[in-house]
């Protein structure tokens, strides 16, 4: 099997399965590799021992003069035969080709040896054979210990992973309980920031994905309010101008440009409420002169409400519709504070435009809420057209704020950054 196909096939196990495999097999892999150097070391360390006890045991029989006998002299070793032609005696047939040297596993007979062959004189040549059943008696019960502990270590390291898996794939577990607990409808709702510190960086990252996903339905949200907050008055100019004109209007011109003002400005009104709700949008730019502009953009036919017009010359490169969403609805909060007999002042200036009224003015606990969504003052309104103003004013990097006047009334100003 390739390595691609079992890539995808582990790739297709449960997490914790893949988990439990992953411990399972670096346990096992770790005994096997400590058990496999521990039978290597014993055997080397045997090994050497056996060689310097036979280079003793030889040396002691040379010097003592032994037999050639086939048996160690005075029954030293059972398992230790000797050989020297040279005193008498005759050496087996399968070790007399072998040169001086140490030898494994040499069958003699049925038995099989270590021999040892050194050389004492040109004629003088001994042998040293050691019976190497009981080494490999020894070496096969250290096998089968040895399969016995790899068992016991995998069961072992099977249960541990089992239960190491769950406890670490727990908090993970919760987790999901806790994202699959989520109410789409529910904003401002976060996961618990408790958990491993691993787990805590994706509950981090959805949460400020969630941060973003309720600036985004905010947004929309907005959208819709605003488009029918904003809608609301070229619809009614619209309407009232199509009534003048199925009642017979003496002069049809009047009410026909009025409806085309108000299609246009309809038009520019939602330009820019898509783009402030899509942000990344660009909305086209024109050169606005406004000393010209905000006169016909007041529209105040139905208002009793007295305008002052202080307006010096301001040039101005911006989206019509944010200037004149701004402006409409700056004047609206004025003209609804002022009342039928106030009194509403309109300044203009090269950095900026200010609308003043004179009426109550804004209770203290109420100013730092009034541009917020859907906030609604003593004097009514929607709750939404400050709000979108402001949004507006942010998005070109202009500062819009309202304030009370120390003689009484309102002060809402539009400070220009491009002036």
């Amino acid at each position: 099997m390739s390595r691609q196909s079992l890539t995808g096939l582990f790739s297709r196990v449960g997490l914790r399965r893949r988990l439990a495999i992953a411990l399972v097999s670096l346990t096992v892999s770790a005994a096997a590799i400590q058990g496999i150097g521990f039978w290597a070391t014993e055997y080397w360390v045997e090994r050497a021992s056996l060689e310097t006890l036979l280079e003793r045991e030889l040396q002691y029989l040379v010097e003592a003069g032994a037999p050639s006998s086939g048996d160690a002299e005075g029954g030293r070793a059972p398992n230790i035969r000797y050989y020297r032609p040279s005193h008498g005696g005759t050496v087996p047939l399968s070790i007399r080709p072998l040169a001086p040297g140490w030898y494994s596993d040499v069958h003699v007979g049925p038995n099989v040896y270590q021999v040892l062959v050194r050389d004492l004189g040109v004629t003088d040549r001994v042998y040293l054979l050691y019976d190497s059943a009981p080494l490999r008696a020894r070496e096969q019960r250290m096998i089968a210990l040895f399969s016995l502990g790899v068992m016991v270590v995998t069961l072992l390291a099977l249960w541990s992973a089992r239960r190491l898996s769950t406890e670490a794939l727990t908090p993970l577990a919760r987790l999901v309980a806790e994202i699959r607990q989520l109410d789409p409808e529910s904003r401002g709702a976060r996961l618990s920031a408790d958990g491993d510190p691993e787990l805590r960086v994706i509950s981090d990252a959805l949460n400020g994905y969630m941060v973003r996903l309720d600036a985004l339905i905010e947004r929309e949200r907005t959208f819709s309010a605003a488009a029918s907050h904003e809608l609301r008055t070229p619809l009614t100019v619209i309407g009232g101008a199509a009534e003048l004109l199925l009642a017979g209007a003496p002069d049809p011109a009047r009410p026909l440009a009025r409806i085309s003002r108000a299609v246009a400005q309809a038009q520019a009104d939602l330009d820019a409420l898509l783009a402030l709700s899509r942000l990344r949008d660009s909305t086209p730019t024109s050169t606005l002169v406004l000393e010209r502009l905000l006169p016909e953009w007041a529209d105040l036919d139905a208002s009793t409400t007295s305008i002052v017009w202080r307006l010096s010359p301001c040039t101005l490169v911006a989206p019509p519709g944010s200037v004149h969403m701004i402006f409409s609805n700056l004047l609206r909060n004025a003209l609804r504070a002022a009342g039928a007999h106030g009194e509403v002042a309109i300044e203009l200036t090269p950095h900026g435009l200010r609308v003043i009224d004179n009426g109550p003015g804004i209770p203290a606990h109420e100013l730092p809420q009034v541009f917020e969504p859907h906030f609604r003052g003593r004097d009514g309104g929607t709750g939404i057209g400050l709000y979108v103003a402001r949004a507006l004013a942010n998005r070109h990097g202009w500062k819009l704020t309202l304030d009370n006047r120390p003689e009484g009334g309102a002060l809402a100003e539009l400070r220009f950054a491009n002036t």
